[in-house]
């Protein structure tokens, strides 16, 4: 078992999230120190932080380039973009038109 990614105190909903990623993709995970958030303030609030565990080490080159890819932020904002369908106005962070549906080209 190998340590793939550390969060913050703060992140316990994307601890669970990208381990649903990693079980969609067949990586078998775990998130440990789950019960430890209760425990800052007595523990170092560092050893409490939730952390995310490969359990196959085989799969772990895999499961680090795909978490990597997830977490990969955007070097620069998406532009905003005109609804061909309908000409409404979206803001670059939108997929699809929030007015009709028409996904982004």
């Amino acid at each position: 078992m190998k340590k793939l990614h550390t969060l913050s105190h703060q992140d316990w909903s994307q601890a669970g999230l990208l381990k649903e990623i990693l079980a969609v993709e067949g990586i078998a995970c775990l998130i440990r120190n789950e019960q430890l958030s209760a425990a800052i303030g007595e523990l170092p609030f560092t050893e409490c932080f939730p952390e995310l565990w490969v359990i196959d080490d085989e799969v772990f080159p895999r499961a680090k380039l795909l978490l990597a890819a997830w977490l990969k932020i955007p070097e620069r904002p998406l532009q905003g973009w005109v609804c061909p369908n309908c000409g409404e106005e979206l803001e670059g962070n939108f997929g699809a038109c929030w007015s009709c549906g028409q996904e982004r080209e």
